[in-house]
């Protein structure tokens, strides 16, 4: 072997390795909010840095008092968004047709939350329906408005 090719084979062999760690913690981290109880697929309309907002895939987890949003393949081990059941004033759901033929219906849901903010998500009708008795479940007096 030539004196030049260990240093870049050593290097090559360095790089995967990082890019191996990196796709394994990924994958982990995936694992681990969606093996947690409470927790199914949920797509979020969120609003980018320019303007503008956009449908992003991830995992949402129901909470005693809060809904968590967890953005799919994300390095964040926290949540992206946070949806407490107190800051809910207003709930409307909307059934959406299937988009392919065989496929699913879902669920579109808008939260208001209190100073305006809306937040829309799209879940599939098994996971609508247990976000619904989520809110109806709430405590007497815990959620503001017309939510439950």
């Amino acid at each position: 072997m030539n004196d030049l090719s260990i240093p870049i084979l050593l290097l090559g062999i360095g790089m995967l390795s990082v890019v191996l760690v990196a796709v394994l913690l990924l994958v982990m981290r995936q694992l681990l909010v969606s093996r947690s109880r409470g927790a199914f697929e949920c797509t979020v309309r969120r609003r980018g840095l320019v303007g503008g907002s956009s449908w992003q895939h991830g995992l949402m987890r129901f909470g005693t008092d809060r809904l968590r949003w967890f953005r799919a393949f994300s390095v964040r081990l926290r949540p992206e968004l946070v949806l407490r059941r107190s800051e809910i004033g207003d709930v409307r759901r909307q059934r959406l047709p299937a988009q392919i033929d065989g496929g699913e219906e879902q669920y579109l849901i808008e939260f208001t939350l209190r100073g305006g903010r809306e937040v829309s998500a799209i879940v599939d009708l098994s996971s609508g329906a247990a976000l619904n008795s989520w809110l109806e479940a709430a405590p007497t007096g815990s959620v503001v408005g017309d939510a439950d």
